[in-house]
């Protein structure tokens, strides 16, 4: 089911599967969010959890348990619940249960909250840990954006600039999937978006200090920000293949490294809750 938030500048529209934004639109009544077209990616803005990417082998431990768990993990594939609305707002809402339970061995409560304030949409999630024990976890957005945005366009005509030009850490991608420790730097100079920028799969970013990304182009003054205050990574991706759409995604977690332990309690750049604690973070998407 298909819910509306919308004020005098945007309307959103978000189902409760996944609770995964499937419209943006402005006043001009353009859309800015990905149309999951199958041919190119069946998704608009899938919810990374409790993955982000993959785990070695699709496969983990915890207490001597094996798991499988694939790509991204499962948020994305369940129906939420709707706990609040407004015109403005709306709360989703997913408990952990015994389905759950069998792919990721934790009691927990993912809320995820989208408010419109003038031409920003905020999307702001909650981790809660319903357990008696300590749980770690992964959190990230998918969002993809439309680029180019209308038909006389072509992709190349637009630009990702970071808040700040600096110095960030570099994270390259196995064929596989998952991050080597051949780690490099480099400058984050405005990029000019076209598949060959993917060609060896997402480019992702850490240690920065820019707070958002906007995505421009040179024949319009229609923009995208995406706002990730506080958030550690920073994946941008679209298919090798040329695809209109391009996805800017900020991540609490990534991919395990190539050479990392199957034991789930012991990978890098966890997220940690003792029992009862919870854990938020936001990130937002500003139309310019």
């Amino acid at each position: 089911m298909n819910f509306r938030i919308q004020n005098d500048y945007l309307t959103a529209i978000i189902k409760d599967e996944g609770a995964e934004l499937c419209e943006l639109l402005d006043q001009d009544q353009v859309q800015y969010i990905w149309t999951a077209d199958k041919a190119y990616w069946g998704r608009h803005t899938p919810i990374l959890f409790p993955l982000v990417g993959k785990v070695t082998g699709n496969s983990y431990i915890v207490e001597d348990e094996t798991f499988n768990l694939g790509q991204h993990g499962f948020a994305r594939d369940y129906t939420f619940e709707v706990a609040h609305q407004t015109e403005t707002s709306i709360t989703f809402i997913l408990h952990s249960n015994e389905e759950t339970r069998r792919l990721y061995p934790f009691n927990f409560t993912l809320k995820v909250t989208y408010s419109l304030v003038e031409n920003t949409l905020a999307i702001g999630y909650e981790v809660i840990n319903e357990d008696d024990k300590e749980m770690a976890f992964k959190i990230g957005a998918h969002p993809g954006f439309r680029c180019p945005l209308f038909e006389d366009e072509k992709m190349e005509d637009y630009t990702l600039t970071f808040e700040k030009e600096e110095e960030v850490r570099f994270m390259p991608l196995t064929p596989a999937g998952y991050f080597n420790r051949t780690e490099s730097t480099m400058v984050t100079r405005p990029l000019t978006i076209s598949p060959e920028l993917f060609a060896k799969d997402a480019l992702v970013f850490a240690d920065f200090t820019s707070k958002s990304v906007t995505l421009s182009s040179k024949n319009h003054n229609k923009a995208v920000e995406v706002g990730f205050e506080n958030f550690p990574f920073l994946g941008i991706w679209s298919p090798a293949s040329p695809s209109p759409f391009v996805c800017i995604e900020p991540w609490y977690g990534h991919a395990d490294y190539e050479d990392e332990a199957p034991n789930f309690m012991t990978k890098t750049d966890l997220n940690r809750l003792m029992p009862h604690e919870s854990f938020t973070c936001t990130h937002t998407i500003t139309i310019k």
